[in-house]
């Protein structure tokens, strides 16, 4: 896992990549109920957001010295492992926005942006496509739920046709 903490990921990464790609909207100790780690005396975990390749975006929860190279090794995830388009959506913003730091400007080439357009485009037409397969399969649910309901429905009729007939004729 990689620690989302400006001191230690700078060690390791570039300085763009050192911070995370946003700023954090919250404290990590501002959390409840508190996640206590193992160490003695056990203290208040912080919630920090992972922004690894595998878990970008993921909150998890780890022992307060453990970016240090010590503590007890206490590390348990808040977020369910994202949707595999969410977790490389995420990934790519990620990377897009430590580009940028790293060029020290906001500014675009003309081909960075088609490049960007053209990735964007790609995950929108896959997305798409993905939906459409989704709609045909509940298009499909439907009619076989429709088909089942009027056999019930013309079952239930000739019953009950059946019955008034046979009070009118035994009349």
């Amino acid at each position: 896992m990689s620690w989302s903490s400006a001191s230690s990921a700078g060690r390791r990464r570039g300085a763009a990549e050192g911070r995370a790609p946003v700023p954090y909207r919250e404290n990590p100790m501002a959390y409840e109920p508190p996640r206590l780690c193992g160490c003695n005396p056990r203290r208040k975990a912080p919630r920090w957001i992972s922004w690894s390749a595998q878990n970008p975006g993921r909150r998890y929860y780890v022992c307060m010295d453990a970016m240090n190279g010590r503590g007890c090794g206490y590390v348990e995830w808040h977020d369910d492992p994202l949707p595999r388009f969410w977790s490389h959506l995420l990934g790519y913003l990620r990377d897009e926005m430590w580009r940028l730091r790293a060029s020290g400007n906001s500014a675009r080439s003309e081909e960075d942006s088609e490049t960007r357009t053209s990735v964007v485009d790609s995950v929108a037409q896959a997305t798409i496509k993905a939906m459409e397969i989704e709609l045909k399969e509940k298009d499909a649910e439907i009619a076989r739920m429709k088909a089942k309901y009027e056999n019930v429905i013309f079952v239930l009729f000739a019953l009950v046709f059946g019955l008034v007939a046979g009070k009118t004729l035994m009349q």
